[in-house]
């Protein structure tokens, strides 16, 4: 049971850094720099793109090493379109449809997207050998 518990405790806190982290610059981006909300949680989900792919396969994936880095961040990269995309998607449709406050759309998409992204990063992605 401790391997198992061990990748979600390492992942939870990867997502407060991450959440901190796009949150944040999001934040700053707009309220200090006057960037546009929708530039500025754009360019805060590559810089935590980035952070996520390292944080996963080096640090919260025990096995992620032995799987082929080529494959991963294909399949990472891809998988983040599909996570990003329907994150900003939703964050478009909370803030600009329905008018909510750009940062409790943020932070409503991004925790409700939390889980399944480490499901489908613990089976599909970040695995010694190759389950597709």
């Amino acid at each position: 049971m401790r391997c198992r518990v061990l990748p979600i405790v390492n992942f939870a806190a990867l997502g407060l850094v991450t959440f901190t982290t796009n949150a944040g610059l999001s934040a700053a981006l707009v309220e200090l720099l006057r960037v546009p909300p929708e530039l500025a949680v754009a360019i805060s989900l590559c810089v935590v793109f980035c952070m996520s792919f390292l944080a996963c396969r080096y640090m919260i994936f025990e096995k992620a090493s032995l799987g082929g880095l080529k494959r991963q961040l294909t399949l990472f990269a891809l998988s983040s379109l599909g996570f990003r995309g329907s994150e900003y998607v939703l964050f478009l449709l909370a803030y600009s449809i329905l008018g909510f406050h750009y940062f409790i759309s943020l932070v409503t998409v991004l925790v409700l997207s939390f889980v399944a992204k480490f499901v489908f990063y613990n089976q599909y992605i970040f695995v010694a050998r190759q389950k597709l």
